[in-house]
């Protein structure tokens, strides 16, 4: 389905939740290739900013939202999905900033009549620096610096092609203020981590539990997920949701306290620990372990009988 054609029955689908097209933005690079700029795209995920006070559900301190599980919303966001083969991030902002922002965007319009507010690349240099700056254990995790930190050049790049040289300059300029997201590697461990029964992370939710390991990396391969079983990935996403219903903890190798992980097992009351760096190369599907959300350790114990 065409980018287009998505965005038609993403503008529907808010509708339906009271969400007019006056209350979102649609940013990121899909919305910079939309604009005409030559990006590459993370295929099948749209960024969406939103006026906190018109998201019909509780958001608290999320970051980034989506529908509570097993909600009426939740239910129609995977339709969505299925429908489209996109899912998306919502970010919730609050009015007066929300109004600050929209001035940063054109209307936009699409091929059904309908208009949608789209994100220019100098509200999108305003967006970075805050996500840069929230790439921290304690917001996204650092990981995220990194995984960003390619898309910043690649607009980069996409404003030079396209001459328009003094906005490609305070991009650059960005990039030079979060050099270390380009200079710095993630560290290999040096250690046999065959060997390796015991690593910690971050406590997200707390909690302790003791179960059987289930790794999933890819959420759309079809691979079975037993109720009770420890989801162990290297990081979540909406796409998670079929397992987030039957787990009763999640171990991830990324993340910070307000990563999708951290908020969804919150909101589930689960036990959860982000950030280990390893859990997906230490833990094998139907390993035993404990899960002690409390201290943050992830321990491989004996399955009793």
């Amino acid at each position: 389905m065409g980018i287009e054609k998505v965005l038609e029955n993403l503008e529907e689908l808010f509708r339906q939740w009271g969400i007019s097209s006056r209350d979102w933005v649609f940013t990121a690079q899909y919305a910079f290739r939309l604009l005409g700029y030559d990006v590459e795209v993370r295929e099948g995920h749209l960024n969406i900013q939103v006026n906190k006070t018109k998201i019909p559900w509780e958001v608290g301190e999320a970051l980034e939202t989506h529908p509570p599980i097993n909600t009426e919303c939740s239910k129609e966001y995977l339709r969505f999905q299925e429908k489209t083969g996109f899912e998306f991030d919502i970010a919730p902002v609050f009015p007066g900033d929300f109004k600050r922002k929209a001035k940063f965007t054109v209307l936009y319009n699409l091929p059904n009549k309908k208009q949608i507010r789209v994100q220019t690349p100098e509200g999108g240099l305003e967006e970075l620096d805050i996500i840069l700056a929230l790439c921290t254990d304690m917001g996204w995790g650092v990981e995220k610096g990194f995984r960003v930190m390619p898309s910043v050049e690649d607009q980069w790049r996409a404003l030079l092609k396209k001459k328009e040289t003094g906005l490609a300059k305070k991009y650059e300029k960005l990039i030079k203020k979060y050099s270390y997201f380009r200079k710095v590697k993630k560290q290999s461990v040096l250690r046999d981590l065959t060997k390796v029964v015991e690593f910690n992370g971050i406590v997200a939710s707390k909690g302790k539990v003791k179960g059987i390991v289930n790794v999933i990396l890819n959420p759309e391969a079809t691979k079975k997920f037993e109720k009770g079983e420890i989801l162990v990935t290297t990081m979540t996403s909406p796409k998670f949701t079929v397992f987030y219903k039957k787990t009763s903890a999640i171990v991830t190798d990324s993340g910070g306290m307000l990563c999708h992980a951290a908020i969804v097992a919150r909101e589930m009351n689960v036990p959860c620990i982000i950030g280990t760096k390893i859990a997906t190369k230490v833990l094998k599907d139907g390993d035993y372990i404990e899960v002690d959300a409390n201290s943050g350790i992830v321990k491989k114990i004996v399955c009793p009988k």
